[in-house]
């Protein structure tokens, strides 16, 4: 992230069926650059009744000789819109609209054999040549802006197919029309560079979030301590925060192990509200530091994580990595991190 520039807002009331796996759209965009990749086909997931994989939005790029980027679900489905895709690009026609109904116990045995117990629809569309919605979703990603797209899969006298949306409601939707917002991915700033940091930059760097490294020591915040990091910066505490660019997509994690350092961390950090903000440590040591920092007392329990990370159990810094990263995942989803087996309603729904 450019230290210049200025920090962004988006307005989750507005972005309507958000698409967390961006990065995923980002390569599909960049491959659909390349003149000699065309034709192809995309696959878009339109909609979900029952249970799914993956969510509504979730896309998939398949080319003529077999290759293919994204995936429409956990991997069982992408052999059969594989052939579809190809029997497609022969046929001459640009659209096709697959239904997979995985509802029937008996198709577990003869059918495609996902467990889903859902039905889902995926539009197929041939495309020959990079749509204007490309260089869009390119220049978002990297200057962290929302992109909205409207496909309609079903003839309702429009063209079908996938297509830029000028805001995310401007457009009224309709039963065969979806509409996404490709977000920015999270951007998670770790303050401390010592070895405990380095499992969690690779951890976040696995779910395709963007990893930013602070330490005042130009020793530790190195790129040859942090290979997966976006970047690392040496700053001192005390101006860190104010040095960085934040907005609503981006959490901070401060585990800098000195209290010297996190003082002044967590004075500057607790009154952006960010989505997430985690500390290393004891209960008692947070609540000292949170009071200590001046910030509202009854403030710490919905602006401070701390201890930081969901009760996992292990021990060692890949284990206390794994539970921060669960815990900012169910934090900025919105979920309550229980067991799956106790939810009541489908996970991926439409």
């Amino acid at each position: 992230m450019n230290h210049d520039q200025e920090p962004r807002s988006y307005d989750r009331a507005k972005c309507f069926k958000p698409i967390k796996p961006v990065l995923k759209m980002l390569k599909i965009a960049y491959s659909l650059q390349n003149e000699a990749v065309f034709p192809v086909v995309l696959a878009t997931l339109v909609h979900i009744s029952g249970s799914s994989y993956r969510r509504v939005g979730a896309r998939a790029l398949f080319q003529a000789n077999g290759q293919r980027i994204g995936a429409i679900s956990g991997g069982c489905l992408e052999t059969d819109l594989q052939a579809r895709s190809i029997r497609l690009l022969e046929s001459g026609l640009l659209h096709e609209v697959v239904t997979y109904d995985t509802t029937d116990e008996n198709d577990l045995l003869w059918g495609v054999g996902t467990g889903c117990h859902g039905v889902i629809s995926v539009l197929l569309e041939v495309i020959h040549e990079a749509p204007s919605w490309v260089a869009k979703v390119i220049s978002g990603v990297s200057s962290r802006f929302p992109v909205f797209l409207r496909t309609i899969w079903r003839d309702e006298g429009g063209p079908l197919g996938t297509r830029l949306s000028p805001t995310p409601v401007a457009l009224s939707a309709s039963r065969h029309t979806l509409q996404v917002t490709l977000l920015p991915p999270w951007h998670v700033v770790i303050f401390g560079a010592g070895d405990d940091a380095i499992p969690l930059a690779n951890f976040v760097k696995n779910m395709e979030w963007s990893v930013t490294v602070v330490d005042p020591r130009a020793e530790m915040a190195t790129v040859d301590r942090f290979p997966t990091a976006d970047q690392c910066v040496v700053l001192p505490a005390e101006n860190a925060v104010a040095k960085l660019a934040w907005d609503d997509r981006t959490v901070a994690v401060v585990m800098t192990h000195h209290y010297r350092f996190d003082l002044p961390l967590i004075r500057s950090l607790g009154p952006l509200c960010l989505p997430y903000l985690g500390l290393l440590g004891p209960r008692q040591r947070g609540q000292r530091i949170w009071r200590d920092a001046g910030l509202p007392t009854e403030q710490m329990d919905s602006g401070l994580h701390s201890p930081v990370g969901l009760d996992l159990g292990g021990d060692g810094p890949h284990a206390v990595a794994l539970s921060i990263v669960a815990e900012i995942q169910a934090k900025t989803n919105q979920r309550s991190a229980q067991p799956l087996r106790q939810r009541q309603r489908p996970i991926n729904t439409e």
